[in-house]
């Protein structure tokens, strides 16, 4: 099979989540050409994603030292340098990307979300520039506008940064089913009981090693996770994707052959055990650290399955993160999120999913009255100290002096807050909303 074939054929599986099928292809390729630069690269790609960033980095440095003059090897390293919080590296690599390749609105917008601009700067000319181009694809056009909007808020430009901002989302073609969703939470709603809370009491594994953070996306919650997993015996996992599966498996395995939550009452106790241990499995393979005694899943939207988590793990710890709303929600449109957050890319969309996430939020703390631990952005940020010694007690720890040093510990961030919590805390995330008071009137 011809070369580029082999590489497609391998990158077809990647993107598809078949990460052995793509190295095994990858690994052929390298026998035959042991210095074939895209194989090197791409390989590097499938370490990232199996979170080897050390040796995704060793791999993907020798690519660049092979073929240095490829836009995309800059780019994508610098995004595994970014969430290693290599930020120097980080940003090098984005600029050597744009300087090779002048229309990388990717890179633009990389490079954008790393550095704080002042007036003047003449990346915003650049971007200009771009966007001045004829026949440029929307998915192009998303990125640049986007980096348009975050440069024109750093220096001030409130209003054309929020037209930036509004033309990358709109550009994005993204859509969300906002009917759809308030579907679910009604179910949910209904489903979840406190009969179905006391009928499910004890049924799955009593392990107090999970702990939850829950709540919007950019309400705080990749900070909180970075100051508790600052201490000893506590290890952040990250955004798992692991509950949503978990509620997955529970629609198979029961006897209502519904979708989740639909399922739930036709679950047995021997169903709750397997999918505890399922899902504890998982939990503790990551960690793989015999001295931790807590481990974190902050995917922030498992605040759909609070009552699932409570039914599998009666002593589960769920910290809900809660954020200014209109903050919240403006720094999620702000925000060009990859994939999973489709209902962001509208305020007025924006605006149902987080009135409908309220109500679930609500209900749960009807049904579970003072099991969930709420620690309000705003105040982590007016005091730190205070705040973190309540979520390490909550957590049953100890006070930790690091947890307090949460930026200076080395683990990988990959979310939206990969540069917050290098730093320690500041204020000008807070009421960042009342610069943009006539554009959020509606």
């Amino acid at each position: 099979m011809p070369l580029k074939e082999q590489l497609e054929t391998a990158m077809a599986h990647q993107v598809a989540g078949r990460l052995s099928d793509a190295e095994v292809i990858y690994r052929k390729i390298l026998e035959d050409q042991p210095v074939q630069p895209d194989a090197i690269h791409l390989l590097g790609l499938v370490r990232a994603e199996q979170g080897r960033d050390d040796e995704a980095v060793s791999l993907m440095e020798k690519a660049l030292s092979i073929f240095p003059q490829a836009a995309h090897f800059h780019h994508n390293i610098a995004g595994i340098y970014r969430r290693m919080g290599r930020l120097d590296e980080a940003e090098s690599q984005f600029r050597q990307a744009i300087d090779l390749k002048p229309d990388y609105g990717e890179a633009y917008q990389g490079l954008a979300e790393m550095v704080k601009f002042a007036a003047g700067d003449p990346l915003i000319t650049r971007i200009g520039e771009q966007l001045a181009r004829d026949g440029l694809e929307d998915v192009l056009s998303s990125y640049f506008h986007f980096a348009a909007g975050k440069i024109l808020d750093d220096v001030g430009e409130y209003g054309q940064a929020f037209r930036h901002f509004s033309e990358g989302n709109r550009l994005t073609h993204r859509n969300f089913d906002t009917a759809e969703f308030r579907r679910l939470v009604k179910d949910v709603l209904y489903v979840f009981s406190r009969e179905l809370a006391q009928r499910t009491a004890g049924s799955g594994i009593d392990s107090d090693i999970p702990v939850f953070i829950v709540g919007m996306p950019r309400s705080g919650t990749t900070l909180i996770e970075q100051i508790l997993a600052s201490h000893s015996r506590v290890f952040g996992a990250g955004e798992l994707n692991d509950m949503k599966l978990i509620a997955a498996t529970a629609a198979r395995v029961s006897v209502f052959k519904q979708t989740y939550p639909n399922c739930i009452p036709g679950l047995r106790k021997k169903d709750y055990q397997g999918l505890s241990q399922e899902y504890l499995n998982r939990l503790t393979a990551i960690a793989a650290d015999p001295t931790v005694s807590r481990i974190i899943d902050k995917h922030p939207l498992n605040f759909q399955f609070v009552g699932l988590i409570y039914s599998l793990f009666p002593k589960a710890r769920i910290i809900h993160t809660i954020r200014n709303p209109l903050d919240t929600c403006l720094s999620c449109f702000f925000q060009n999120f990859t994939k999973g957050q489709d209902y962001s890319f509208d305020l007025k969309t924006l605006a149902y999913f987080y009135n409908d996430y309220r109500r679930l939020m609500e209900h749960w703390e009807t049904v579970y009255p003072g099991r969930m631990y709420s620690v309000r952005y705003e105040d982590v940020i007016a005091d730190q100290q205070t705040e973190t010694e309540k979520l390490l007690e909550f957590l049953g720890l100890e006070f930790e002096e690091a947890c307090m040093e949460f930026h200076k510990t080395d683990r990988k961030v990959s979310t939206a807050s990969f540069l917050q919590v290098r730093k320690p805390l500041y204020q000008t995330s807070q009421k960042r909303w009342m610069n943009y008071r006539d554009e959020l009137q509606e």
